[in-house]
């Protein structure tokens, strides 16, 4: 009786974490297409269309190790052509 008891009281402790994990693929993904930034900066970039984003957490990190032909390192707004 006494272990039927136990039983009872642990089953949420089992049974709940499954119920509110998520599988991997229902998990929101925002990735940054790199092949879209004219060019970026500390702050943020400009796409090809000329408009202006800010960054996402670690993008400008990668950014500038993958791409630093096209990175400059200042604030938008101190260059004076946009880097166009």
């Amino acid at each position: 009786m006494k272990s039927l008891k136990w039983a009872i009281l642990a089953a949420p402790l089992v049974v709940l974490p499954c119920a509110f994990t998520m599988p991997a693929a229902a998990r929101a993904a925002v990735a940054l297409d790199f092949g879209n930034i004219a060019v970026g900066y500390r702050d943020g970039y400009y796409d090809q269309g000329h408009r202006y984003h800010h960054w996402g957490r670690s993008d400008a990190a990668r950014y500038r190790g993958q791409y630093h032909d096209h990175y400059r390192d200042m604030s938008h707004t101190r260059d004076h052509n946009r880097g166009w």
